[in-house]
């Protein structure tokens, strides 16, 4: 609220008017009423389809420490792996009820945010491995990864063949799949 709005509405509660300064007086209830801090929990939500998880937080607790901090306390609290991230959150909507939109968060942001927010969704931030989409095969029994060091990217050993989604066999070891290995392979050819 404005230093001139603050003004008015202290001349309406002090009016020498019963109404307006009634009315004053709901208005800076009303005012003081909706800059309290919300008292119900802040949830942090795990979606991990092995372990989903939802725990309540203190909000007063959390809005003092950093947004780093909440991750480390939700980490430590609901036993999750140690590379979970805030991935979006819920917030309450001005009438009280829960927004469904997820919205990101800024992390600078979060001391301010954390009065309005209702759910922390967090996930794990390796990427999920599916065995169905990728087949990793190698010629020999023992299969050992080397670094090539001439080169600037990773080149395995054996041969590694991956099977997209729509069926077809890529094979990492042909200098066409990373332009960093087509200039190697074109080097080692003359």
């Amino acid at each position: 609220m404005t230093r001139s709005q603050q003004r008015i509405l202290s001349q309406l509660t002090s009016s020498q008017n019963e109404l307006a300064s009634g009315l004053g007086q709901c208005l800076e209830a009303l005012r003081l009423i909706s800059a309290l801090p919300r008292a119900s929990p802040i949830y942090i939500q795990y979606a991990n389809s092995a372990l989903p998880a939802v725990k309540a937080f203190g909000r007063e607790h959390l809005s003092r420490v950093p947004l780093r901090t909440v991750v480390a306390l939700a980490k430590s609290s609901m036993g999750l792996p140690d590379n979970i991230r805030v991935t979006a959150a819920l917030f309450y909507r001005e009438d009280g009820s829960v927004d469904p939109a997820k919205v990101l968060v800024d992390e600078d942001s979060w001391k301010e945010l954390a009065p309005y927010i209702h759910t922390l969704h967090v996930e794990d931030e390796r990427p999920s491995t599916s065995f169905s989409s990728i087949s990793l095969r190698s010629t020999s029994p023992t299969s050992t990864r080397s670094l090539n060091s001439s080169a600037s990217t990773f080149v395995p050993l054996n041969p590694i063949t991956i099977k997209t989604l729509d069926g077809t066999k890529v094979d990492l070891r042909k200098p066409s799949f990373s332009p960093s290995c087509m200039s190697l392979w074109s080097l080692s050819r003359r």
